[in-house]
């Protein structure tokens, strides 16, 4: 039997981290835009260009320690289910979260390396480019990451 207590911190660290993920959504098509556009039409590199792209790594860290509370025993209110329809897809399911976080850390991982990136980069052109490919594929990342739970 689980405690109250544990159930609504568990509720409370899901809404959390859904409130961050439509944050992080909402950052990284801000950032893929402006740098599309900045490629396009030659805009210097801006601060404001700067400051999304920190906040894009933020949301990043902050879904890590999120995630890593709901997978660990400070969020035993979590229960992941898994109703078996097949076996192959109950197995799959079941090993979600750890192929989850392993994806989450490699597109975090790669974020950082862009961001890091682009600092050391003069240009303004070159600094889109570099947000733009990195942030990209940590995106690609993280849609991989979450598709595989709803296929």
């Amino acid at each position: 039997m689980m405690n109250l207590s544990a159930i609504i911190t568990s509720d409370v660290v899901k809404i959390i981290h859904d409130i961050v993920s439509v944050s992080f959504l909402l950052l990284a098509v801000t950032l893929i835009y402006r740098s599309v556009r900045g490629i396009k039409n030659q805009l210097p590199y801006a601060k404001t260009d700067k400051y999304v792209a920190i906040a894009f790594i933020v949301a990043l860290y902050l879904q890590l320690i999120l995630g890593l509370i709901m997978f660990t025993n400070l969020g035993s209110g979590f229960d992941f289910q898994y109703i078996p329809d097949e076996s192959n897809n109950m197995v799959a399911k079941r090993l979600w979260p750890v192929e989850h976080i392993v994806l989450m850390l490699f597109a975090l991982f790669i974020a950082n390396l862009g961001l890091i990136s682009s600092f050391l980069t003069k240009q303004s052109r070159s600094r889109f480019i570099k947000i733009l490919v990195y942030y990209s594929v940590s995106v690609v990342l993280i849609a991989i990451s979450l598709l595989s739970i709803y296929a």
